[in-house]
């Protein structure tokens, strides 16, 4: 019989708790000892790394002393790495023996390596000392040697934070070189195999060796059209299929076949796409020569030379006959689908004319590579598409074609060359060669150039073309120079994960063209029957991207004398003896012809008349950095506008299809002829969209010298949302207009036609507001901008486009502006949010040098070196900062209205979304304005009669004084082309 115990408990049972109890209290202890051991070494972890920054900061006075001086390094914070700190440490001891060993010398410094654990690398603790104790360089060097010990060799490869890191094992060379030196990247991802046909150029001659007939004169034998995918991204192809296609779009014309529905074809014959008034008889022909592209000879070092026989034999011709017209260049030059996507060394020329002084021919073209970066995250449950990769959650799309367009990102960094004697097969002198240099070596017109352009002149007498001059281009900016002056770390990355750095979206550089058609191209006589008799050969000089740092191999022009020399030295890149190949042995562009000055070419200032007599009075503004740019073209106009527009467009991802654009654009022209512009440029974009219409029946309608159209049909490359879009055609519009039209204008704004310029206050036009602007020396003037709401009264009735799901097409009636239905703003003026992102910008023209959307992304100030910057008394920061921009007041100044079209899947659930208070700019899109008599006593509870809250308010100077006026200006417009 079980004995029971006096507590009610079995003894069995009391004895088996007790059992169960003990292993219990001892799991406890054992997981508190665990956690106490965790807690002291992490205690002594950080009292360890705390001594090691406190004995930086004693013996070597860096600490505090960098505070003090205002250094502040671009990695701030070393605790980040804390638990590097034992083998940082164990490293430095490491070095400080092996330094025993021998005496150390300058040769042993290491300009990468991390400081003492310090966030800066040695560069950055020299180049510290050097300007606050006014040390020399080597002093400074051998001051830190000790830290910065490096027996002639480090690892070439950065670590997450930017630091090199030392081998312990030594590779010594000649002169101090690493035997295995390579240029340092940043890999992103991985390439997969299947990308070595593309890499090796394989696949082009596999490709163009199959469809090399396609040109002939019996016709097409098939048709590769384009195609959109559900993201907006155009063109996927690759192999053959593209080599059709960019042959198809040569011989008719991008826009003869690209709108071809499924099943269908609509091509015109040659004659009926061709212009015949221009291009003649045995007049050149624009021509693209593709060249095989070994990307794998890269891993070279030095890069091979290319052997120009065997360019000869395999390069491929894409010839282009419908290029027929000075006057409509700009739409017949092959965009959409460019010979550089066969080979991407060739630019993607936009736009080519020449300089107002006939000095030059200017180039705008972009970046192809842009189109096809885009990565996205995996949905949860997704599998990989077709076509892309995933990488750390993320699908990189189109990573073929990533990388095979590589080479468009050296296009954007200058390369040294030096002029060379080569004789040619026959004893004479052969043409003008060049080979790669150092920048001490190159001569002085080749210290940073990147295309060879050829000049050839067609004499219509005798129908023969002869060469008359050769020169080697200049960059419009130094792209590498911005990036160290915007504190990124490279350039350029091998994966193509760079849209962030805008600055490369744009390619402008310009050939200087021979002094003696200086003259001739100023005054517009190279054009005969709208077609010119002067051409320009572009070359590219092909070289790999540099993915190091780009102050490592920046122009002399900068000294920057502390800087390592051992991540980029041509000598070894390139070698010594790299002359390039003859020019007819070499991809390139062909036959470009040169046209008019644009003021010319477009009707601005008659042919027969001095620009100089039309020009408008200096200002101290227009004078300020001549010194430093060495330009100051004759100015027409004070104050000049640029759009892109186009009949119809798609909304971002094809989400919508607008069809508003003559409309807009209508009442638009109207009202900022009204408000003091001086002339508007539009770059009509329809063809881009339909070959049956276009905006020039509505530009038609104002005066040719105040309104301008530009014919630009070409295709944005990838319609997709957020920052893996490249609207190119835009960009590039952009460009052209700033430096075609800027030239000769003080100020420039580029604008949406849904954006409306309102001068405030005292102000009645914006060239009152550009005075000013002057007078307090401005060059750059922001404006706030965020979409306003249409408001509901004035809209048409909505029962007329409701939808089953409730949604409707909200619609200004034709009796209406949209400048007066959506004066209504979420925010009350002057707004109080940022609104950065959507902001928009005139600017000088004359300052800003390249201008991206939103952003004067590089101005005269940023590209000066650090002496010319102090030199101007400018503020001198290593990370650019701009300070000559100003923020409108927009009560006293001016303002922007965003009148952004509402199309119906804006409209989801409004009844009962716009029946709550919502002050925010996306929760009901409908405006309801608050009443006058409201305005200062807003509540959450006012509503209308119908139950809709107040959402929005007006801006009383569009309402009482601008819409009066716009209402009238249209009205008289009507009557006048009534009249005629």
């Amino acid at each position: 019989m079980m004995s029971i115990s006096t507590n009610g408990t079995t003894n069995g049972v009391h004895i088996n708790m007790k059992q169960q109890k003990r292993p219990r209290k001892l799991k406890i202890t054992v997981i508190a000892t665990i956690l106490l051991s965790m807690y002291i070494i992490f205690i002594y972890l950080i009292l360890i790394t705390f001594d090691s920054g406190t004995a930086t900061n004693d013996n070597n006075q860096d600490g505090d002393a960098i505070d003090k001086s205002g250094y502040r390094p671009p990695i701030t914070s070393h605790l980040l790495r804390a638990n590097k700190s034992s083998q940082q440490t164990a490293t430095s001891e490491a070095q400080t023996d092996q330094s025993k060993a021998r005496e150390l010398t300058l040769s042993d410094f290491c300009g990468l390596c991390h400081w003492r654990s310090q966030g800066f690398n040695c560069n950055e603790r020299v180049d510290w000392v050097v300007k606050t104790k006014h040390q020399t360089l080597n002093e400074a060097k051998e001051a830190n040697l000790k830290y910065c010990y490096n027996a002639n060799s480090c690892n070439d490869k950065l670590n997450d934070e930017g630091f090199m890191e030392c081998d312990e094992e030594l590779a010594n060379s000649p002169n101090g070189i690493p035997k295995d030196y390579k240029v340092g990247t940043m890999k992103h991802v991985e390439k997969a195999p299947e990308l070595e046909a593309i890499l090796s150029g394989e696949q082009f001659l596999i490709s163009t060796s199959k469809v090399k007939d396609i040109n002939s004169n019996e016709g097409m034998t098939s048709i590769v059209r384009h195609k959109e995918n559900e993201e907006g991204l155009r063109d996927r192809r690759m192999g053959e299929d593209i080599v059709t296609s960019v042959l198809t779009a040569a011989k008719y014309g991008d826009r003869q076949y690209d709108d071809a529905d499924e099943g269908e074809v609509h091509i015109q014959s040659n004659t009926e796409s061709n212009n015949d008034e221009g291009r003649k008889g045995n007049m050149p022909i624009l021509t693209a020569y593709c060249e095989q592209v070994n990307q794998t000879s890269w891993e070279t070092k030095p890069l091979p030379i290319r052997d120009g026989s065997k360019i000869k034999e395999n390069i491929f011709s894409v010839s282009y006959p419908h290029v027929t017209s000075c006057k409509a260049l700009s739409s017949q030059w092959p965009i959409d689908t460019p010979p550089v996507d066969l080979d991407p060394y060739l630019p993607w020329i936009h736009d080519v004319f020449p300089s107002y002084d006939g000095t030059n021919v200017i180039f705008v073209a972009q970046n192809r590579r842009r189109c096809y970066n885009g990565q996205r995250r995996l949905k949860m449950g997704e599998t990989e598409p077709k076509g892309a990769f995933s990488h750390k959650g993320y699908i990189h799309l189109d990573y073929g074609k990533n990388y095979f367009m590589r080479p468009q990102s050296a296009l954007f960094q200058h390369v040294p060359v030096k002029k060379v004697n080569v004789k040619g097969s026959n004893g004479d002198e052969d043409e003008p060669r060049w080979r790669l240099a150092s920048h001490e070596e190159a001569d002085d017109d080749g210290i940073d150039t990147r295309f060879i352009c050829r000049f050839k002149s067609f004499d219509s007498d005798t129908s023969t073309t002869s060469i008359v001059g050769y020169s080697l281009s200049k960059h419009v900016v130094d792209y590498d120079y911005h990036t160290y002056r915007k504190g990124y770390k490279f350039s350029a990355t091998e994966a193509g994960y760079d849209n962030h750095m805008i600055w490369q979206s744009q390619l402008l550089f310009k050939c200087p063209i021979p002094q003696a058609y200086h003259d001739r191209v100023q005054s517009g006589d190279v054009v005969v029957d709208d077609y010119s008799t002067l051409y320009v050969d572009v070359i590219p000089i092909r070289t790999a991207p540099r993915y190091t740092p780009p102050r490592e191999f920046l122009q002399p022009k900068y000294d920057f004398h502390n800087e390592l020399e051992n991540l980029f030295i041509p000598d070894i890149e390139w070698g010594k003896e790299h002359i390039l190949p003859r020019i007819n042995e070499s991809g390139r562009w062909e036959n470009i012809p040169i046209c008019m000055p644009s003021l010319l070419s477009h009707g601005i200032i008659p042919k027969d008349v001095d620009v100089n007599t039309r020009t408008i009075p200096e200002n101290e503004s227009d004078k300020k950095y001549v010194a430093y740019t060495g330009e100051l073209p004759p100015k027409i106009h004070k104050v000049i506008a640029c759009t892109w527009a186009s009949t119809t467009f798609k909304t971002r991802s094809n989400r919508a299809q607008v069809g508003d654009g003559k409309r807009r654009l209508k009442e638009w022209l109207e009202f900022n002829l009204l408000s003091g512009f001086d002339h508007i440029y539009v770059y009509d974009n329809s063809g881009a969209f339909t070959n049956e219409d276009s905006l020039a029946d509505i530009i038609d309608l104002f005066p040719p010298a105040r309104v301008t159209r530009v014919d630009w049909p070409c295709k944005i490359c990838s319609n997709r949302d957020g920052n893996e879009g490249e609207r190119s055609s835009q960009y590039a519009a952009e460009s052209s207009c700033r430096l075609r039209f800027g030239t000769h204008a003080r100020w420039l704004g580029s604008f949406d036609t849904d954006e409306y310029l309102v001068p405030m206050g005292e102000f009645n036009s914006m060239g009152e507001v550009a005075d000013e602007l002057d007078e307090n020396n401005v060059k750059v003037a922001v404006f706030k901008s965020s979409p306003a709401k249409p408001r509901f009264d004035l809209l048409e009735d909505y029962t007329k486009t409701k939808q089953s799901d409730g949604t409707f097409t909200p619609t200004v009636p034709e009796d209406e502006t949209f400048l007066h239905v959506y004066n209504c703003n979420w925010e009350a003026f002057p707004r109080k949010n940022d609104l950065s992102h959507r902001r928009k910008q005139m600017y000088r023209a004359d300052y800003v040098k390249l201008h991206y959307v939103h952003y004067s992304t590089v101005t005269v100030v940023s590209q000066m070196t650090e002496k010319e910057t102090k030199s101007a008394h400018e503020s001198w920061m290593h990370r650019y900062v701009e300070r000559h921009t100003h923020e409108f007041d927009e009560e006293r100044e001016a303002t922007m209205l965003h009148t952004k079209t509402k199309v119906a899947r804006n409209m989801l659930s409004w009844d009962r979304r716009c029946k709550q208070s919502s002050f925010v700019e996306g929760y009901c899109h409908i405006g309801f304005p608050v009443p006058k008599e409201l305005i200062n006593n807003v509540g959450i509870s006012q509503t209308n009669d119908d139950g809709y809250a107040y959402n929005c308010f007006f801006n009383e100077k569009i309402e009482n004084q601008w819409w009066p006026k716009l209402v009238e200006a249209v009205k008289q417009r009507k009557d006048s082309v009534l009249q005629a």
